[in-house]
């Protein structure tokens, strides 16, 4: 722990080492209480002091650091029980948990109310509803933070921004939709805050569009065309030129360039053979690529060659499409479908999470719902 306070305090990225990582610490037995208790995603808090996890049996689990010197499973240090099982969980961008302040995240269930809890101790803080033209509470699908105090939600058809100093049903309303879905009837299932521009954010839906948007200007800025299936995730870089968006029974992560009209710099072959969300994430230097695969592997892709041609003194016709690019290395990490990954930002570790519903029970045979941490 010390260790890691020197990192935190510095505010460096731990530069990982590609390689084959090492099994750090397994949690199973939490989710093996009851059958088909599989995991939905997992993700470090970003002060890297807690880790998120929400599974079906509607348990979100808040972890502490682990001690990877112990063999015993780790025990969460605080969590809540939803309604039903939930859509979506978010961290405060800026929460700090050796000051305690902005200590909190979001989470969205099926007909629920949208939730801030407290990062302590699992209780809830806020509640923000939402309700459709003939006074019916309607779900969330997709949460994030746009800035501290403000929650972005997204609905179907468009998406709603929450102040968070104010709960209630007070909020804004921005369509979501692009120039071949104006009339777009879709889920936005998810959404994501760009990390430099205040007010604009990422929104990707079930029918395969994915825009950019701002709460100042009506309608989409900016549309990306590729996937042919609903979206699932999407993440901005650190500097926001790149988008990466993944979908549910796709094989490709595409990685789009916000400055240049959406255009696609490359995409990564990944196995999604599910209509679960299947979680991929960035080491905070950028230079690692994570997925979970549908076999039970994690896939790890270097983005060294993509960064070399992100330059922006180059012209965007000298651009070399990196296309279906082939992993760089791959590790078994559980025997079920990894659902979830997560970088730490500030540690050389990262979190897998896996599980998916089983219907027969010959298929119960490789069935794993399971947290565990890599140590690179």
């Amino acid at each position: 722990r010390h260790r890691y306070l020197t990192l935190y305090h510095s505010k460096r990225p731990c530069p990982y080492k590609f390689k084959q990582p090492t099994l750090a610490k397994t949690t199973s037995k939490l989710f093996t209480a009851t059958s088909n208790n599989y995991l939905k995603g997992c993700k470090w808090s970003p002060d890297g002091l807690a880790l998120l996890t929400c599974s079906r049996d509607k348990i979100v689990r808040i972890f502490n650091i682990p001690d990877v010197t112990s063999a015993a499973e780790q025990h969460p240090s605080a969590q809540h029980c939803t309604a039903s099982v939930p859509y979506d969980m978010a961290w405060n961008p800026e929460i700090d948990h050796l000051t305690a302040k902005n200590c909190n995240l979001v989470v969205s269930c099926k007909d629920s109310p949208v939730q801030i809890l407290n990062a302590f101790s699992g209780a809830t803080q806020a509640s923000f509803t939402a309700f459709n033209n003939v006074e019916v509470l309607i779900s969330a699908f997709s949460v994030c933070y746009l800035s501290r105090d403000k929650l972005l939600a997204g609905y179907c058809k468009h998406v709603r921004v929450f102040d968070v100093t104010r709960p209630g049903r007070e909020c804004t309303v921005a369509s979501v939709g692009d120039m071949r879905h104006q009339n777009n009837n879709s889920i936005v299932s998810t959404v994501a805050r760009h990390p430099t521009t205040h007010g604009l954010f990422g929104a990707g839906c079930y029918n395969s569009t994915v825009g950019l948007y701002s709460t100042q200007i009506p309608g989409v800025l900016l549309p990306f065309y590729g996937p042919q299936h609903g979206v699932t995730q999407i993440l901005f870089s650190n500097d926001g030129n790149r988008l990466y968006c993944g979908s549910r029974m796709e094989g490709e992560i595409y990685c789009f360039d916000t400055r240049y009209n959406g255009s696609v710099l490359g995409s990564y072959k990944r196995d999604v053979q599910t209509n679960q969300r299947i979680q991929f994430d960035l080491n905070t230097s950028e230079t690692l690529l994570a997925t979970g695969n549908h076999d039970g592997s994690v896939l790890l892709f270097d983005l060294t060659r993509e960064q070399s041609l992100s330059s922006q003194d180059r012209d965007v016709t000298s651009y070399d499409k990196l296309s279906a690019n082939e992993s760089e290395l791959r590790f078994e990490a559980h025997k079920d479908t990894v659902n979830g990954v997560s970088f730490h930002p500030y540690w050389g570790l990262l979190a897998t999470a896996s599980g998916r519903r089983h219907f027969h029970i010959e298929d119960s045979e490789n069935e794993e719902n399971s947290l565990k941490i890599w140590s690179f």
